[in-house]
């Protein structure tokens, strides 16, 4: 299955990530990918869960992209998305219903350890609404962090009232970057807020096909292992205590400068 992915030149896609800086999300490019298919086979397409994807290159408003996409075995749908030529992701979904939550989780009530304070949402990360999913740190460790979050009626992702659940993975990817803000807090004294990257999925499970909006998700991000610039994290996101989310990420650190 061939597609082409027609990524609009301004618009909603790109408000709130990043001002100054447009940069399609992720979570975007993955749905873009999810619909260009859809339209291909005349037919919605449902995953349970992604093997992996890699997003290898950025994507910028106006990009024209290249889709291949072939069936495996076991529901499994291989996809390589090009730029000119050059791999700019690729992946496998699971296709199939989502499935049963394995285990329900507690919504978070009391925190034993606080969020340190070191200053509000905006010192911590570059996202601007209405693609900034986090409204507040419940609770951090050494190793990561317990986020409140939302998917803004207002995005773009959103339609009639909800969103895909790979939408969820923005608001763990923010967690991540909440976290290193954090910890360079922590170390220096200063958070301020750096532009990273969504960089991989692995072994994600989804137990929702759809997210309502403005409703509020409890998000963990725990750190799985870290090479700087790019770091790995287990991330868990449920919504009033039912598990949607599952998997682990990587997420890549811009350098300062950029």
């Amino acid at each position: 299955m061939n597609a082409i992915i027609e990524v609009p030149s301004a618009g909603a896609y790109f408000e709130g990530h990043f001002p100054g800086r447009p940069i399609l999300p992720g979570v975007t490019e993955l749905t873009l990918v999810l619909d260009a298919l859809a339209r291909e086979a005349r037919n919605p397409v449902s995953i349970q869960g992604i093997a992996f994807a890699r997003l290898r290159q950025l994507v910028f408003p106006g990009d024209r992209l290249e889709l291949l996409a072939r069936e495996q075995e076991a529901s499994r749908l291989r996809f390589d998305l090009k730029r000119e030529g050059v791999l700019v992701a690729n992946g496998e979904f699971i296709l199939g219903q989502p499935q049963t939550p394995r285990y329900a989780t507690a919504p978070f009530a009391a925190p034993g350890t606080p969020a340190a304070a070191a200053g509000p949402l905006d010192e911590l990360l570059p996202h601007r609404p209405p693609m900034r999913f986090l409204t507040s740190i419940l609770q951090q460790t050494a190793n990561g962090l317990t986020c409140a979050a939302h998917i803004p009626g207002k995005c773009a992702l959103v339609c009639d009232g909800s969103a895909p659940a790979v939408a969820s993975i923005e608001a763990a990817a923010q967690a991540a970057a909440a976290w290193e803000a954090l910890r360079r807090w922590r170390n220096t004294g200063v958070a301020s807020p750096r532009i990273g990257y969504l960089v991989a999925l692995r072994d994600v499970a989804f137990f929702t096909a759809r997210i309502a909006a403005d409703r509020d998700l409890q998000v963990s991000v725990n750190l799985e292992a870290a090479a700087p610039p790019l770091t790995h994290y287990r991330v868990e996101i449920s919504l009033e205590g039912t598990l949607v989310t599952l998997g682990t990420i990587a997420t890549f650190l811009a350098d300062e400068r950029e």
